[in-house]
C-alpha cells in the first residue's frame, strides 16, 4: 500500500524487524507488524485518503526545524509557497528543498537586509511570518 505527496511516494508496509515499528526508522514510510498490515489491506478500500499527523503544528509537525538542501516535507512546501507569494521563488512548490529554494532564500535575505544564507533556520522562518500556535 502506498500514498503520494508532492515530495515523494511512500509506503505503508510490514517489516521483518518488529523493533522498527513505531519509530522513525525509515525516510517516510509507515512500518507496521506484518499481520496488522495484512488486516489493514483487507478492510481498507483502495483509494482511501490517508492523513499523517506528526505533531500539533499541522504542516510544521512538532515545531519549526532548521532546513537545508536535501530535506523535504510539508513545512518546506509552505515556505516555498510563502517565497513564491513574495516573488522570490519561481518554480512550483513541491516540498523538496533544492537549488531553486536555496536561490529564493538568498534573494529573500538580501532584499530584507538579512545575513545571506542557503539554509532556512528558525529565525528566518519567524522573519517570514511563520508562527506556531497551540
Amino acid at each position: 500500500m502506498g500514498f503520494n505527496v508532492p515530495w515523494g511516494d511512500f509506503g505503508i508496509h510490514g517489516t521483518l524487524d518488529p523493533y522498527s515499528v513505531g519509530w522513525a526508522s525509515s525516510h517516510g514510510c509507515i512500518r507496521m507488524n506484518n499481520e496488522e498490515v495484512a488486516e489493514l489491506y483487507n478492510i481498507i478500500p483502495i483509494g482511501t485518503k490517508v492523513t499523517i499527523v506528526d505533531g500539533i503544528y499541522g504542516d510544521f509537525g512538532k515545531g519549526l526545524r532548521n532546513l537545508k538542501s536535501g530535506m523535504y516535507g510539508a513545512d518546506v512546501m509552505q515556505i516555498q509557497k510563502k517565497l513564491k507569494e513574495l516573488g522570490f521563488f519561481n518554480g512550483s512548490p513541491n516540498g523538496k528543498f533544492g537549488a531553486e529554494t536555496e536561490k529564493a532564500v538568498q534573494k529573500y535575505c538580501k532584499e530584507n537586509g538579512l545575513y545571506v544564507r542557503k539554509t532556512i533556520d528558525i529565525e528566518l522562518q519567524k522573519h517570514m511570518g511563520f508562527e506556531l500556535i497551540d
